[in-house]
């Protein structure tokens, strides 16, 4: 198992932005978390299971409130660091590979990615109907 610490300084992406960046937005995939709304940016627990490739599923979760620090598992490295790489980027946060350890910036996770292509992930992630989300409309793609 692959565990990384993420720091958040701000809020958290519309958590299908996460899909969409680590398989896209036609991927199906099984997900739980406590989003109170799909678009909601203070959520702080995700699961996710691509069903296509169902051993890749991975996993985030509180370890502290205050400061909060995400927990981001995976039993393949790569999608754990694919994770914590747009949850470090996106809320402008710190990684680290201890919970105890030190925080650095997003590169400490480029030895994990393993032939992830960060920057079609960032091209699926910015061209996603989900970047037009709100509280109010949390489904922009149902609008004619």
């Amino acid at each position: 198992m692959q565990t990384f610490y993420v720091k958040p300084e701000d809020s958290r992406p519309d958590f299908r932005l996460v899909l969409a960046f680590v398989w896209g937005d036609d991927t199906d995939c099984d997900t739980d978390g406590n989003s109170h709304n799909p678009a909601s940016r203070d959520w702080t627990k995700l699961y996710a299971q691509n069903r296509a490739r169902p051993t890749e599923l991975f996993e985030v979760y509180p370890t502290s409130e205050e400061p909060l620090v995400l927990t981001v598992e995976s039993e393949h490295a790569w999608l754990a660091a694919a994770v914590a790489f747009l949850l470090t980027e996106s809320t402008g946060g710190s990684v680290s590979t201890e919970f105890a350890g030190k925080f650095g910036a997003s590169e400490l996770l480029h030895p994990w990615l393993d032939g992830f292509d960060v920057s079609a992930a960032w091209n699926r992630f910015r061209a996603s109907p989900f970047q037009r989300s709100t509280l109010e409309d949390p489904y922009p793609y149902l609008r004619g």
